[in-house]
């Protein structure tokens, strides 16, 4: 019986709280991403700088078609995931009103990487619609919708959304943690 080493491919050289970029994305998602054609010519070798020019050409918010092969949004969202930009250059992805899509880009990521509440919430009056893929069809949203469902749902695009604090929750840790950084500074 033969053992078989499992690799994953693609992995970034960044890591966000001790964990690889990429992992952040599952891995079904993203093997399909990787053996898509729009993977290989268009997200191969390029910044955020070129990814904001390919953002700006996408049609639709999506993850995969019915057969399988990735939307551009999926293909450039793992993409920004491996980069992982300075968040500036995130918030001026979601601050610039001219793109809507690249704007959607920017908050799902804010969403998957930074689990800021408190960023999304500003977006809640953006009223523009969007073309969404979900569940084997296209379907018109507006941007405030889904940055209502960024933060209330467990999944977006088939993504999983992982547990987002409440304002409170981070409210009363940073308290604890003030509290315990002054606790220990006066034992010593």
């Amino acid at each position: 019986m033969s053992r078989a080493i499992i690799v994953d491919r693609e992995l970034s050289r960044k890591h966000h709280n001790g964990v690889n970029s990429t992992l952040l994305i599952e891995k079904i998602i993203r093997e399909r991403v990787f053996d898509s054609l729009y993977w290989k010519q268009y997200c191969f070798n390029i910044n955020a700088a070129s990814l904001m020019d390919r953002a700006i050409e996408i049609g639709c918010v999506g993850n995969q078609e019915t057969g399988g092969r990735p939307f551009p949004f999926m293909c450039l969202l793992v993409k920004l995931i491996q980069l992982m930009p300075d968040r500036s250059i995130v918030e001026f992805y979601v601050e610039q009103e001219r793109f809507k899509y690249l704007k959607m880009l920017g908050l799902v990521y804010i969403r998957l990487v930074y689990k800021d509440k408190g960023r999304l919430q500003k977006e809640l009056n953006d009223y523009r619609k969007v073309r969404v893929f979900e569940n084997g069809g296209f379907k018109l949203s507006h941007v405030d919708e889904i940055v209502d469902r960024l933060i209330n749902d467990d999944m977006f695009i088939g993504l999983n959304l992982h547990y987002m604090k409440d304002e409170r929750e981070s409210e009363s840790e940073s308290e604890s943690e003030s509290e315990s950084e002054s606790e220990s500074e006066s034992e010593s």
